[in-house]
This record gives C-alpha cells, sequence and structure tokens, in this order.
C-alpha cells in the first residue's frame, strides 16, 4: 500500500476510465514520489483540473499531453537535467526516451493526485505543481557551504535565495537525488506498474 503518481499513454486526451486504459499501454508507478523526467515533459499550460466529487477542494490537477509534444520537451530539457542532476546517468534518459518513441498512442498521462493527497488539496497541489515545473526554466541554487550552525541562521547578504521552484522542488523531492538514491534509476523514471520491467530496471 502507499500513494503513487501514475504515467500511462492512450488515444485521447480526456483521463480513460476504469478499465479503459488498454493493456498495450506501458504503466508505470513511483511510490512517494513523481519522478523527474515525468514532470520533464509538461509545463504549467499542461494542467488540466479533474474534479473527482463536489467537495470544493477535491478537484485535481490532471496533466496530458501529444505524445510527440512531450518527447520533444523533454529532449528540449535534457541539457539541463544532465547539468543539474550530477548522479544521473544519461543512459536513462536515453532509455526512458526510447520507451516513449516506440509507444503506439497519441497522448501521455500524468496523475499526481495521490501524491498531492499527502501535502493538501487539491487546488493547493496545483499551485505547487505549477510552481515545481518552474525548476526547468531557471538555473538551481549554488550548494549549500559549510557554516557553523550561526552561519546557517543567518544567510550572507550577497547569497540571494533560491528560486521559488527550487526550493519547493527540494523540499518536496530533493531528498530523492541525494545519496546513493540520487544514482538510482527510479527517481528519474519510476518504475513498471506491470509485470514486465522497464529497460532501466533490467541489470546492465
Amino acid at each position: 500500500m502507499g500513494d503513487y503518481s501514475e504515467l500511462y499513454f492512450s488515444g485521447v486526451k480526456t483521463p480513460p476510465g476504469r478499465g479503459e486504459l488498454s493493456d498495450t499501454s506501458p504503466y508505470l508507478l513511483s511510490k512517494y514520489h513523481v519522478p523527474l523526467f515525468w514532470l520533464a515533459m509538461f509545463d504549467g499550460e499542461d494542467i488540466a483540473d479533474r474534479r473527482e466529487s463536489e467537495e470544493p477542494d477535491d478537484v485535481w490537477p490532471y496533466l496530458a499531453k501529444k505524445r510527440a509534444q512531450a518527447i520533444a520537451m523533454l529532449d528540449t530539457r535534457r541539457p539541463r537535467l544532465i547539468s543539474h542532476f550530477p548522479g544521473m546517468d544519461p543512459v536513462w534518459l536515453n532509455q526512458f526516451a526510447s520507451m516513449l518513441a516506440r509507444t503506439p498512442f497519441e497522448y501521455v498521462h500524468l496523475d499526481t493526485s495521490q501524491i498531492g493527497g499527502m501535502v493538501g488539496t487539491g487546488p493547493e497541489w496545483r499551485q505547487s505543481l505549477e510552481t515545481m515545473l518552474g525548476i526547468f526554466e531557471v538555473e538551481p541554487p549554488p550548494p549549500v557551504r559549510q557554516r557553523s550552525f550561526i552561519g546557517r541562521l543567518f544567510r550572507t547578504a550577497n547569497e540571494p535565495p533560491p528560486p521559488p521552484s527550487w526550493r519547493l522542488f527540494n523540499a518536496s523531492f530533493g531528498g530523492s537525488y541525494t545519496g546513493t538514491r540520487g544514482t538510482q534509476p527510479w527517481p528519474y523514471c519510476g518504475g513498471s506498474g506491470t509485470d514486465e520491467a522497464m529497460p532501466w530496471e533490467l541489470p546492465p
């Protein structure tokens, strides 16, 4: 059990109903996380609202986009991904992009509502998603220098605060890209939600 983000594909932009997702669609899951490459396929204009009930706050952001456009956006952001995430193996990005290219469906879908439900309401999570998608447009903050306890309490005058997008992204998911976790493929690609492993999950 747990809360997951989901990535899947279909022939239409609207979310598939129960039982409507094709058995031939790749189906990816990520527990307590939204993988980097999934986010890198979208921007704020791709977010739509999906109402789950009549409750005012039970409206959740849902992302869907033509697969060809998602591939192009991911490719455009490739240099930033490689530069900003040094633990990432570019082979994983190639494998993920190849999976996208081979998928015979017009639209790619990203559902993060379970992850958003961990931190707030639907409208609050939509705002967070819109903010975090900005990491692909601005430079990340420089690495934090070693400081004394007192030094950590006071930011130096010439040290600007991190951009809101990076501050929120690092607070939400940054721990997945540090240490040994940052040298594994799952924070970047997610994993298969079926019995068929994805290429980056197979032994080299």
